[in-house]
């Protein structure tokens, strides 16, 4: 009895790693290699398959880091034998990919990122993604099981090679984010002191939430943050011009704000608001008091 033939277009990894591509035309390219696969009369599917997602994973990375932006950088040393890539390796660019323009100091002795062990674990997967269907004389006419297997572990490796990137990515992303939390506190009050002094109704702040700071843009001495949260507001009120205690109330809400910071990349780290920048939503209030908390 003949075994049941795999279709690799159904497969649970096989989605997973579509899922990895920014473009519609990278998964087009990936769609049509998973197909021409799956067309077990094709003498060279596994040759072509594993041709196209080293090529697929060449695309990528170039995506993630283009040689322009990686020569630009303070730690880019040009490697004259790589001279059909302007001297930008594969391993330089796995590191741009990761850290991006940030100077390599503030990666490793302030964020605690070791972006070289990224690139080494990087490097081996590529070798071995590598090694899958790579000469006609072996992958030609290869016995489906053994093609199948072969396929499975060339999607294995792809995936891994994606997922790592991106993975220690957001691992540099979360590190910066928290160094800065340190540091926001007792400016992000005034700030939004400030922009409710502008308002004509008597608000003040009376704590605040920070939900979220994320990184919006990386340079080698600036890192750019979009921070999200609740302002706790007071807003108070007289009835008819009155100046007895009893006749004054407060209204207290919870107000979502945004706001932008930027840090130095420098020792030791210091940030600032970016200015007028923060933006407090107030349309939860109208013209009368709010059903809310009320103090007298």
């Amino acid at each position: 009895m003949q075994s049941e033939r795999m279709n690799l277009a159904a497969n649970e990894l096989t989605h997973r790693v579509r899922g990895h591509f920014k473009t519609d035309w990278q998964r087009e390219i990936f769609d049509a290699a998973v197909e021409s696969f799956d067309h077990e009369d094709s003498p060279l599917r596994l040759k072509n398959f594993a041709s196209a997602l080293r090529e697929l994973g060449r695309i990528g990375l170039g995506l993630l880091a283009p040689k322009k932006k990686i020569r630009a950088c303070e730690w880019f040393e040009q490697n004259t034998h790589v001279r059909e890539e302007g001297g930008v390796t594969r391993a330089q660019r796995a590191k741009y990919a990761v850290q991006g323009e940030l100077h390599d100091e503030f990666v490793l002795e302030y964020l605690h990122i070791d972006v070289q062990s990224t690139v080494k674990e990087y490097l081996a997967l590529i070798d071995e993604l590598n090694e899958y269907g790579h000469t006609i004389e072996e992958s030609f006419d290869t016995p489906a099981k053994s093609a199948e297997l072969e396929a499975i572990r060339a999607l294995e490796s792809f995936d891994q090679l994606s997922g790592l990137i991106q993975e220690r990515h957001a691992s540099l992303l979360s590190s910066a984010a928290d160094a800065a939390r340190h540091f926001v506190t007792s400016e992000l009050l005034r700030e939004a002191d400030e922009e409710l002094d502008r308002l004509p109704t008597h608000f003040s702040v009376g704590d605040y939430h920070l939900d979220s700071l994320l990184v919006l843009s990386l340079s080698p001495d600036r890192i750019l943050y979009q921070g999200r949260g609740r302002i706790y507001v007071r807003r108070q009120f007289e009835w008819n011009s009155a100046v007895a205690w009893d006749d004054v109330a407060v209204v207290l809400d919870v107000c979502p704000f945004e706001c932008s910071l930027e840090a130095t990349t420098s020792y030791p780290l210091s940030t600032s608001f970016v200015r007028r920048s923060m933006k407090i939503d107030i349309d939860i209030y109208d013209n009368d008091i709010p059903d809310r908390v009320h103090e007298k």
